[in-house]
């Protein structure tokens, strides 16, 4: 996996099925064979980081830009960090494997920019989803009235 640890130094809460709480970083980044979203979580509670576990599965299927299978096989509590956390919703789409059913999730691009900015930088830019920055334009509407438009990123990418 190319990734990047958790820039921005947020810990979050992770509430596993055991009744403990666990103090995580996240780390973002694009799977090597085909770029998709790779998900995982770093425990630093004791000051020491220690890897804790994969949030997504690769099932190399062709699935759009910023979701991914989240992994309830190794993980069953995933989800509800997830949501919790706002970092991603359930699309309505699983995909079975094995004995398995995985859950599709989008992630919000923004929030894992946020967490981690290096690691999506990688993802983009193996994905081709160079991001545009936010443009703002101000227009004059009559005499003193003016409005700032706001324009969100585009992104270009292999699913168009």
């Amino acid at each position: 996996m190319e990734t990047g640890l958790q820039d921005a130094g947020t810990v979050l809460e992770f509430k596993t099925d055991f009744g403990t709480i666990e103090q995580v970083e996240l780390e973002a980044g694009a799977c090597r064979n085909d770029g998709s979203l790779y998900v995982a979580l770093t425990e630093v509670g004791d000051g020491y980081p220690e890897p804790y576990g994969n949030v997504t599965v690769n099932l190399e299927r062709k699935i759009p830009p910023y979701c991914a299978f989240v992994d309830t096989n190794n993980m069953p509590e995933a989800e509800d960090f997830l949501i919790n956390n706002r970092l991603a919703s359930f699309t309505g789409m699983v995909q079975e494997s094995g004995y398995c059913i995985y859950p599709l999730y989008r992630f919000d691009a923004e929030r894992l920019r946020q967490l981690c900015p290096s690691g999506m930088a990688v993802y983009e830019q193996k994905n081709g989803l160079a991001q545009e920055p936010v443009k703002k334009e101000k227009s004059r509407q009559g005499a003193g009235d003016e409005r700032t438009h706001t324009y969100q990123p585009v992104y270009r990418d292999r699913w168009n």
